[in-house]
């Protein structure tokens, strides 16, 4: 299946850069080589070790959407303000409704030739669109900019590819809230393959919270990118609130002395929805320090899946780091593969790591019924303050109180609670 798929996809990512007019010559070369570059790996398949738990061929479309131009829509619901707002219809970023706030400008296309794996590749090979920003010295917001990628149905059973990269200046803070949805939650499929990548220069700071609440037939693919540099920190987030099946890449790699940076997460899943987030970390440099916190809520026969790797280059003395995995599972179906790793190559660092898988303690729920609060009522209780743990992380409360609202409702459909 992944050969015939893999044929299917290169033969269309052709027509692609017949399309892509508005990009220069050396970038469309740079796509090629990285459609090149998608032949020669392939779609995973789960005898790939960092796939072996999930099998995304099977749901992935096989064509791309290729519109130059993005869809006029009025403003989506999910901005929290208005002075900040990248909007995205269908992969493809919107001119006309986007907001960049004083202080982040245009920047220049950045032409890779290295890419995290076959998914960023095809991004590559195949964005239309790809928007690349910049952050200017001594730029301090106190407001979020949404990032928002709304699909409607002129993207059912197509690849969704847009390609986002921001640089951050020297004594910059920005938070940002990137936000995946789409205009009807039961119709449409479609796959998301979404590329966000960060680079962090001296003692620049972002937060990043990403949320995935697409389509509940929908493949999610997400690429997660930070190259953090001397005394800059790099805070980011996952919310997953449940599709068809997603797969969160996040990779972060503190550079320099200095660097800093917290991972955190947290996947909400029911019926037969399936997550899987695969996290890297890597302390290239001294004095580094990361710590990161992931929790899962399981019912119906979901699967969840978090595979987390801390890795301390054998340079990379006196760091710090701290892994902790923690599962909730609300039925006898919903099962959970977790794999917390430690690879270190120094021998003068702080680490550790770990992983629970648990369910809702009867004595909890006693003790709330035994003071008149109805079981569905206090098991909703329970599960919401499991992942609050995770949510209050979030600095910006403007962010905080919308990922909050997102959780609140979650729980109050009942869907995680049957």
């Amino acid at each position: 299946m992944e050969n015939i798929l893999k044929a299917e996809l290169l033969k269309n990512s052709e027509a692609i850069l017949k399309k892509a007019h508005d990009l220069s010559p050396s970038y469309q070369s740079a796509m090629r080589n990285a459609q090149l570059h998608f032949d020669s790996l392939g779609i995973p398949s789960k005898k790939n070790e960092d796939w072996k738990y999930t099998s995304i061929a099977k749901n992935l479309a096989p064509r791309f959407y290729d519109q130059q131009e993005s869809i006029i829509h009025d403003l989506p619901k999910n901005i929290i303000d208005q002075r900040g707002m990248i909007i995205f219809n269908n992969g493809i970023f919107n001119k006309f409704l986007s907001v960049l706030p004083a202080g982040v400008e245009l920047d220049a296309l950045c032409i890779e030739a290295n890419f995290y794996d076959t998914f960023d590749s095809l991004n590559f090979g195949v964005a239309l669109s790809p928007l690349s920003l910049k952050v200017l010295k001594n730029t301090v917001l106190d407001f979020p900019i949404s990032i928002i990628h709304l699909v409607d149905d002129v993207g059912v059973n197509k690849i969704i590819s847009p390609r986002l990269t921001i640089t951050t200046h020297e004594n910059s803070k920005v938070s940002f809230l990137e936000f995946f949805t789409s205009t009807s939650k039961n119709k449409l499929q479609y796959t998301t393959n979404a590329v966000t990548k960060f680079n962090l220069l001296p003692n620049s700071q972002i937060e990043h919270v990403k949320i995935q609440s697409e389509a509940s037939e929908a493949v999610h693919i997400g690429l997660t990118e930070a190259r953090v540099d001397r005394d800059a920190i790099f805070k980011s987030m996952t919310l997953d609130y449940g599709n068809l099946t997603a797969r969160h890449n996040i990779n972060i790699l503190l550079n320099q002395a200095g660097a800093q940076t917290s991972v955190h997460g947290l996947y909400a899943l029911k019926n037969s929805e399936h997550t899987d987030v695969f996290s890297t970390i890597t302390h290239v440099a001294p004095h580094t320090t990361s710590e990161q916190l992931f929790k899962g809520i399981l019912a119906g026969s979901s699967h969840g899946i978090f595979t987390g790797k801390i890795i301390i280059n054998k340079d990379a003395q006196q760091s710090a780091s701290s892994q902790l995995n923690k599962n909730l599972i609300l039925s006898k179906m919903a099962h959970i593969d977790t794999r917390p790793q430690l690879l270190v190559h120094a021998d003068d660092v702080k680490c550790s790591h770990g992983a629970t898988v648990g369910q809702l303690s009867k004595d909890e729920e006693f003790y709330l019924e035994s003071r008149g609060i109805p079981k569905e009522h206090a098991r909703r209780m329970l599960c919401m303050g499991f992942g609050m743990d995770v949510i209050l992380k979030i600095e910006n409360l403007a962010i905080r109180k919308f990922a909050e609202t997102m959780l609140i409702e979650t729980f109050k459909s009942g869907a995680l609670l049957n």
